[in-house]
């Protein structure tokens, strides 16, 4: 096996550093059965009460066809169900609460985790640079 090419390059590093730490939140929340991009979504249809695909797409930075993609497994699963609202709307259907009252503890741990590995003054930047980063949208 080579050692890694240690590359000078933002992109690259940002693209190693979130499969990383996806990879890390992944393996602890297998034991409920969601991934991190489910229980990110999943989480934020919680705190949203219900959402059409749209607004839920927004709320979370998706793509709306990404979302709808998204949803699908998400629906196939049972942790969603649709409900009264504009539009296809969706709301957690009550497995879907029951998985996410197992995972929040879960990734609050985890969360503690990658906090204790970087030490809070990192884990603060690592934010920072998230919310500055995500202005080159706009630029």
């Amino acid at each position: 096996m080579s050692d890694l090419y240690v590359s000078k390059c933002y992109c690259t590093n940002l693209r190693r550093s979130a499969n990383a730490i996806s990879e890390f939140y992944d393996k602890r929340l297998e034991k409920v059965g969601v991934t991190t991009a489910q229980y990110y979504l999943l989480i934020n249809l919680q705190r949203l009460g219900k959402a059409n695909i749209t607004h839920w797409a927004e709320r979370v930075g998706l793509e709306r066809s990404t979302m709808v993609r998204n949803i699908k497994l998400l629906e196939d699963h049972g942790f969603i169900e649709r409900t009264e609202g504009n539009g296809k709307t969706f709301t957690l259907s009550e497995y879907g609460e029951n998985v996410l009252s197992t995972a929040v503890p879960i990734w609050n741990e985890t969360q503690h985790e990658i906090e204790s590995f970087l030490g809070m003054e990192t884990a603060k930047v690592i934010l920072q640079l998230g919310v500055k980063l995500q202005e080159l949208k706009s630029i």
